[in-house]
């Protein structure tokens, strides 16, 4: 009852109203938000451990971008995988019409959904460092730098994914989830180097956001190498582009 009466105090901060918006959605999503944290940490876990039995010799390289790999992957499956079909179930069953009605600005809306699924695939980054350290004996550079990257990398691809389950229909939604998945496991240079691939393919990577987040994540947590401008350039224009569209998405008139 409070948090309906907070929504609806047209006297109510920015603040106040987003904190009531995250509390329902945290009602909505109670199950699934622990059952998607628990999948995204096995994910990482999976990824360093396994991937690493397909690799005769691991040198300093592979053990970082098999690290590194680990936790951008599992960001992309809650991001552009997970949260765009529960997104688009939403959308079916009327959720999505329901939230558009409440009494709070589209922003407030869309920044709850974003936080709800930052929460939840925080246990999956964890884990694939605790992962990291204990099979590799690696190293992490946890600053607040790193940090940043790592909430930046989250925000990028939650608001893809987003905008992917707005925009598309649930058929075309689950085919690009499933590209963009399938793509970043195996020809994607997320988990082994760009070396490995025709030169051509990689004017293509680096203007979409996957291999850039992933050069970030390997440079601010693994201090692989020092940060790239163009590669923190492109990650920032698509989470303001994925952003925008989605707040339109949010906002339009049926």
């Amino acid at each position: 009852m409070e948090n309906k009466e907070t929504l609806s105090n047209p006297q109510a901060s920015y603040l106040t109203k987003l904190k009531g918006v995250i509390f329902w959605s945290l009602i909505r999503h109670k199950y699934l938000v622990p059952v998607f944290s628990v999948a995204q940490a096995a994910f990482a876990i999976a990824i360093i451990c396994g991937m690493a039995l397909f690799l005769p010799q691991l040198d300093d390289t592979s053990v970082v971008y098999l690290s590194s790999g680990a936790l951008t992957l599992g960001m992309i499956a809650v991001g552009c995988v997970l949260a765009p079909q529960i997104v688009s179930e939403a959308k079916q069953n009327g959720i999505f019409e329901y939230q558009r009605t409440l009494p709070v600005s589209r922003s407030i809306i869309l920044l709850a959904d974003i936080i709800i699924w930052g929460i939840a695939s925080v246990p999956g980054v964890i884990m694939g460092c605790i992962a990291s350290v204990l099979r590799f004996d690696i190293n992490l550079n946890i600053t607040g730098q790193s940090c940043l990257i790592i909430l930046l990398t989250q925000f990028t691809l939650i608001c893809i994914g987003f905008c992917i389950a707005y925009w598309l229909p649930p058929s075309a939604m689950a085919l690009a989830t499933q590209v963009i998945m399938i793509g970043g496991l195996l020809f994607s240079p997320i988990t082994y180097p760009a070396e490995r691939l025709p030169e051509w393919s990689m004017y293509i990577y680096n203007v979409l956001p996957f291999v850039p987040i992933s050069n970030l994540i390997r440079s601010a947590l693994f201090l692989a190498k020092s940060i790239s401008l163009s590669d923190l350039i492109v990650v920032v224009f698509w989470a303001v582009v994925a952003f925008i569209l989605s707040l339109c998405a949010l906002s339009k008139k049926e």
